[in-house]
């Protein structure tokens, strides 16, 4: 413990003594509590302290450069959360600088993202439409074209359940898988001949197939489509299975006594019969 003796000395000056020895004292004490201070940092260096000057000389570690603090300056009090510090926006005390506070500044996030810890607010916080809660329940419990949501420009319905397609007319992309071949001529039969078309995936931009004067004429699993008719038949046999055949003014059209077969096939367009002509109907057709 220091002892100050004012032996000889008259009582005021005693005092002035004394007052100016508990002021050095609390000088060196402040300065040697703001040295600590500083050391405790790990970005900086403390380079030298003057104690008249109150002042210490500092090296920042990360780019060298050398900067002068005031004891003062050192704040004692640990810096707010920076989340707290911006939602707030307290003013600054009485003795804290500008200097002080700039590294919790600068310790923000740059981006705007809340500290670890601190919850986001209510306004940042994603949230879903109220309505796509009930949705799934609501679509499924709903009555076909009900409305189920509608908006500016939109409207949501409840989805239209789909007839089931006959077996004839999932046949039709069964009939066959051969590539589309496109003739802008027909395909004539004359006399007693015959001809079989089999497999095949045709389209005509006028009249398809013409069976005349006696021709045999057999179609089997093939696609006849034509912008014409799509059978002629003059004085002749057709034969007609599993098959589709359309034609723009005609499927078939048979005259002068021919004869047409016919068993599980399709027909899309007119089906024309003249004088003693005859189509048969041998059953698991489709027509129209």
């Amino acid at each position: 413990m220091l002892k100050i003796r004012c032996t000889g000395l008259p009582a005021a000056a005693c005092v002035a003594f004394l007052t100016l020895a508990a002021c050095a004292r609390e000088g060196q004490d402040e300065m040697s509590w703001a040295r600590a201070a500083l050391e405790r940092n790990g970005d900086i260096e403390v380079i030298a302290a003057d104690q008249q000057s109150r002042t210490f000389t500092v090296r920042m570690k990360d780019t060298g450069e050398l900067r002068m603090v005031r004891a003062d300056q050192v704040v004692a009090a640990p810096s707010p959360p920076v989340a707290a510090t911006a939602a707030t926006a307290a003013p600054q005390p009485a003795g804290r600088s500008p200097a002080a506070t700039a590294p919790a500044a600068a310790a923000a996030p740059e981006d705007g993202s809340a500290a670890p810890g601190t919850p986001q607010s209510a306004a940042t916080s994603p949230t879903q439409p109220s309505s796509l809660l009930p949705q799934t329940a609501a679509a499924a419990e709903a009555a076909p074209g009900k409305v189920l949501e509608a908006g500016p420009g939109y409207t949501i319905k409840a989805a239209v359940a789909q007839a089931p397609a006959s077996s004839a007319r999932a046949r039709d992309s069964n009939v066959t898988i051969a590539a589309i071949e496109r003739r802008h001529e027909p395909i004539i039969c004359q006399g007693s001949r015959l001809l079989h078309i089999d497999n095949r995936n045709l389209v005509f931009d006028g009249d398809a197939v013409a069976a005349e004067d006696g021709c045999e004429l057999h179609i089997t699993n093939s696609h006849i489509s034509a912008g014409g008719v799509g059978v002629l038949a003059r004085a002749a046999n057709v034969h007609i299975d599993n098959s589709l055949i359309e034609g723009d003014q005609a499927s078939i059209d048979a005259s002068e006594g021919a004869q047409v077969y016919t068993v599980s096939s399709r027909f899309r367009g007119l089906s024309r019969r003249l004088d003693t002509a005859g189509v048969h109907d041998l059953g698991g057709n489709i027509w129209n």
